[in-house]
């Protein structure tokens, strides 16, 4: 191997280091933060409450509280068979992306139901989907 490969190859493996290093530093920070959510949502099922608003020591409010999305999927082997591939190409697009990742294997996932349940059930908003026949 050439001292200009081994150097490059040096120069790779010093930036994976301090990548990693960062990423380990972050993933604590991460896995504090967690535990932080974990006892406020405890917090926030005991008082039965869905927000809760504190300022802080240097006067900033910080607000804790839960928050709903609502995702829609498509059956796009459906959506074919019903409107045919000329259609299909007009009513979907792709765009492909690509971008770098450096990472180790995959994190677990945890299963707390606690931080994603809300103490108080309150109104669940659906999209509008029409129904019929749409004229042009």
């Amino acid at each position: 191997m050439s001292e200009e490969v081994f150097q490059r190859e040096k120069k790779y493996r010093e930036e994976y280091e301090q990548y990693r290093l960062y990423n380990r530093q972050k993933a604590e920070i991460e896995a504090n933060m967690d535990k932080i959510k974990e006892r406020v949502a405890t917090m926030l099922h005991e008082d039965k409450a869905n927000e809760k608003v504190v300022e802080l020591s240097n006067g900033e409010k910080w607000t804790g509280k839960y928050q709903s999305q609502s995702r829609s999927s498509t059956n796009l082997v459906a959506l074919m068979e019903l409107v045919g591939p000329k259609s299909y190409g007009e009513i979907v697009t792709q765009k492909d992306i690509t971008f770098l990742t450096i990472k180790k294997a995959g994190k677990e996932k945890k299963d707390s139901t606690l931080t994603t349940v809300k103490p108080v059930k309150d109104e669940i908003n659906k999209p509008f989907v029409p129904m019929g026949t749409v004229l042009s």
